[in-house]
């Protein structure tokens, strides 16, 4: 695929093409910042420091691939980071098999509501389990990525995603739909 003009300016550091590709992205970066910290401060300051990277990186990005993936790569390589400074991130190994998981009320909820409610149910959880969830089930990452990312055990990855799931679950539950 052959690069076009803006991510060849880009890539050479033209300022008019960087501020195009804030303009481009900046929703989008804002938007995983959010999922992974607690607030919008914290967010705005992983937003900052995702764009300084992308700049300072921008010749190590490889034209034949798409743009937004690195992107993203970028901006939770940057909130991991954020967290690991700024959070107690406590993660715990749990080597207890897991129970089956039950039909929950998560599944049985309608998409749009999950949607519009999904953010304000992750700030509720305790940053393992966040983390572990945001990169697991929104960012598609494996157990065995999550584990390497965190310097964790893949079975504590699953411990924590099945810990956050059954809290998320609660919360669906106990919320007040009125």
């Amino acid at each position: 695929m052959p690069i076009d003009k803006q991510h060849s300016d880009f890539i050479k550091g033209d300022q008019t093409a960087f501020k195009e590709v804030y303009k481009n992205y900046k929703a989008f970066v804002f938007g995983i910042s959010l999922r992974y910290t607690r607030c919008n401060d914290d967010a705005q300051d992983v937003f900052q420091e995702t764009f300084i990277k992308i700049y300072e990186k921008r010749e190590s990005f490889n034209p034949q691939y798409p743009f937004a993936p690195w992107i993203r790569q970028i901006t939770v390589n940057c909130a991991l980071l954020y967290i690991r400074k700024n959070y107690q991130l406590i993660l715990t190994d749990n080597e207890d098999r897991l129970e089956s998981a039950e039909e929950s009320a998560f599944e049985k909820e309608d998409i749009s509501f999950l949607k519009k409610k999904l953010l304000s149910f992750l700030n509720q959880l305790p940053e393992g389990y966040k983390v572990v969830f945001n990169l697991f089930v929104i960012d598609n990452l494996t157990h065995k990525e999550i584990a390497a990312y965190l310097s964790i055990s893949e079975s504590t990855s699953r411990s924590q995603l099945h810990k956050a799931k059954k809290m998320i679950t609660k919360l669906v539950e106990n919320y007040n739909y009125e």
